[in-house]
Parts: structure tokens; C-alpha cells; sequence
């Protein structure tokens, strides 16, 4: 009887594990079709920094995203995003631009991120513009549409760069 139990017993445990292995397993990317998804990726962002109105700009984040600026809290979603957005450009001669510098998507393609430079110019107390060279990691994230859309965003200033393109 003991040894039926233990037979059972070791059935019942290999099944249980072959079956979440089944679960665990995702589908992985074909070399080029992650090279693709690397250039969607890159595209994405691209479009993102050169967002012409408001409704553009957020369209490439995600409802529940995460932004990480220099000296400030964490700022979630949309409403907070766009109140951070608002008080940045109320700095007179305020631009931002960036240029992603490369990027890279995971195996399973529904997630990657970016490296980024970043230049932010706005007008000094003395009148003079004051350019701020930046670099920072934005991680993405498809969306149900199979879009590509930013979930959090950190930057910091970096004094040994001087420009946004390598």
C-alpha cells in the first residue's frame, strides 16, 4: 500500500511540475523579430520626443506610468505627469529634446527600454540660455494594442556629455 501511495504521490508531483513549466514558458522572439521590435521600439521613442501637442506627447505613456525627475518625488500617472509638465514649462525659454541612444527588448518582446540623452534649455536668472545635458532609462511596455508605451522614466544631468547625438 505504501509503495502505490508513494507512486501516486510522485505522479501527482511530476504532473504538478510539468504543468507549470507549460505555464512558465513564454514565447520567444525569432533574432529578427526582436531586431524589428528594437526598431519599433526605437521609432516609438523617436516620435515620442518630437510630440507636438499635448495629446501626442501622451499617448506614448501608459495610464499608470512612472516618472523619475532630478530632486522631485516619484510622479504617477497621467494627471501627475502632466501638473510635472506644466511647471517645467512655465520656465521661460523652456525645450526639451532627447534622442534615444539604444534600445532593447526582451525575449518575449513585451518589454524593453531605452538609453537616452536628454537636453534641457531654459532661460538663466541672468538672461542666458542654460543648457542642461542629461541621460537617462525609459522602460516600455506593449499595451493590449500592441503598442508601445512608456511605464517609467528616469533622468538625471550628466556634466560629461555635451550632446545628445553620439
Amino acid at each position: 500500500m505504501k509503495k502505490i501511495f508513494l507512486i501516486a504521490l510522485t505522479s501527482c508531483l511530476l504532473a504538478s511540475c510539468a504543468n507549470g513549466q507549460k505555464a512558465e514558458k513564454k514565447v520567444e522572439l525569432t533574432a529578427e523579430h526582436k531586431k524589428q521590435e528594437e526598431a519599433n521600439l526605437m521609432e516609438a521613442n523617436r516620435k515620442w520626443a518630437k510630440a507636438a501637442s499635448p495629446e501626442e506627447f501622451f499617448s506614448f505613456i501608459d495610464n499608470e506610468a512612472l516618472m523619475m525627475p532630478p530632486d522631485k518625488p516619484v510622479i504617477k500617472g497621467h494627471e501627475g505627469i502632466g501638473k510635472t509638465l506644466k511647471e517645467f514649462q512655465s520656465l521661460p525659454g523652456f525645450k526639451i529634446t532627447w534622442e534615444p541612444q539604444e534600445v532593447f527588448v526582451s525575449k518575449s518582446g513585451d518589454l524593453g527600454y531605452s538609453v537616452d540623452r536628454i537636453l534641457v534649455n531654459f532661460d538663466g536668472e541672468d538672461g542666458k540660455t542654460v543648457n542642461l545635458f542629461e541621460k537617462g532609462v525609459t522602460i516600455w511596455k506593449k499595451n493590449d494594442n500592441n503598442k508601445w508605451k512608456m511605464v517609467v522614466d528616469i533622468w538625471n544631468v550628466d556634466p560629461t556629455i555635451n550632446s545628445i547625438y553620439k
